[in-house]
């Protein structure tokens, strides 16, 4: 992977205010999509977290969540991957690792909703970024009542365009 870190001024917080309230999908969900699932092995992890800009974790947290909920309506292993590998990095890269655990708790959940196994699917993001998004498996060994998104504030629900979790906070 050669970049030059342009393509990702689509994390900038200043370029996505409001993102996380955005009907789903959006134009913006498909663009995060595209460019995280390029991610391959660990060498490309490295320089994703390194040409982030400052504040990508709050993005790539609303993206995470919104993920979630897109897998969920879509039924879309895809969409999850995408949202599994937003919440890894953003793990990687933020001043607080406790910030990505609400979105690990809905990739969890979806995961589960979709007829996935969470395990392997966190395993599968583990592996993908060469075994450095040790935050993944870190959640998948909190107790099972820690994993919830109950636990974390949210509900299952729905909005006009379908299934969608919600904040009860």
């Amino acid at each position: 992977m050669n970049r030059d870190g342009q393509e990702f001024s689509i994390f900038e917080p200043n370029n996505n205010v409001n993102y996380g309230r955005d009907s789903l999908p959006s134009a913006r969900d498909g663009q995060i999509q595209d460019l995280l699932l390029e991610v391959a092995d660990g060498a490309e992890f490295e320089q994703i977290k390194r040409l982030m800009p400052g504040g990508a974790d709050r993005v790539l947290n609303a993206f995470a969540e919104r993920a979630a909920s897109l897998a969920v309506r879509h039924q879309s292993a895809r969409e999850l991957r995408a949202g599994i590998l937003a919440a890894a990095i953003s793990q990687a890269i933020t001043g607080d690792p406790r910030e990505p655990l609400a979105a690990l708790s809905l990739l969890y959940r979806a995961s589960e909703i979709i007829g996935h196994d969470p395990n392997s699917e966190f395993a599968t993001a583990n592996d993908l970024s060469g075994g450095r998004a040790n935050g993944l498996l870190d959640f998948l060994r909190r107790s099972p009542a820690d994993k919830t998104i109950q636990a974390m504030g949210y509900e299952e629900s729905g909005d006009e365009g379908g299934f969608r979790f919600v904040r009860n906070w």
